[in-house]
């Protein structure tokens, strides 16, 4: 299983930085922020690619090992079981044999007194009110198609200073990334290194909006 989770982040990581790299495509000026987001994206694969090799080379030679380690079956063990099992047998035979069954006496029926229960007179319990639980209307925002779009003017404004330190060049570029992913998983792991990168705090507001915009965006 960790196999297969640590290839499945490998693939995710390379289209990610492929995505990345399409991005930039011809620019003359790239931004600070995409060449610090795909140097620690190419680390991270470099690590995983390190820990998914050794893993499939650990498998393989347990496979090895396996095919050069066969069972030996010990003989005189299994001839000492059989005589075992027969000696048992003949034993049970012999008890069986001097085993002599006693009559079973039949039980004499035991004749019960009855006694002469009397009832407490009956008390009928008042009514009960019960109060009907107050039921809560949990109302789901709707999805959007475009997180671009979906960000007013002043919300533009307030993202890019509270987030992106007033650079509105990152902040284009990181919201056509998150926009832009796969998947949800894929926007996921570019908006956790923005927090990274950013130092973001969760418990933020303005953090919390930008993360809900994602989420409505793959949902």
């Amino acid at each position: 299983m960790e196999k297969h989770k640590i290839r499945k982040e490998i693939a995710e990581l390379i289209n990610s930085i492929k995505q990345h790299s399409d991005d930039i495509g011809d620019k003359k000026h790239i931004p600070q922020l995409e060449l610090e987001l795909i140097l620690k994206k190419i680390a991270a694969l470099y690590e995983k690619s390190i820990v998914f090799n050794y893993l499939n080379s650990q498998n393989t030679l347990e496979n090895e090992i396996a095919k050069l380690i066969e069972p030996k079956v010990n003989i005189e063990e299994k001839i000492m079981v059989e005589i075992s099992k027969a000696e048992e047998k003949v034993k049970e035979e012999v008890q069986a044999i001097e085993t002599i069954e006693e009559p079973v006496k039949e039980a004499e029926p035991i004749v019960e007194e009855k006694k002469e229960v009397i009832e407490p007179p009956k008390v009928e319990a008042p009514p009960v009110q019960v109060e009907k639980p107050k039921t809560t209307v949990n109302i789901q925002k709707p999805s959007i198609s475009d997180i671009k779009i979906a960000i007013g003017i002043n919300d533009r404004f307030q993202f890019s200073n509270d987030l992106f330190q007033g650079n509105m060049q990152e902040y284009d570029i990181a919201i056509q990334q998150l926009n832009s992913s796969e998947n949800l998983d894929s926007a996921m792991i570019y908006f956790g290194s923005l927090q990274k990168l950013y130092n973001w705090d969760a418990e933020n507001d303005t953090v919390k909006r930008l993360l809900e915009l994602v989420e409505r965006r793959y949902s």
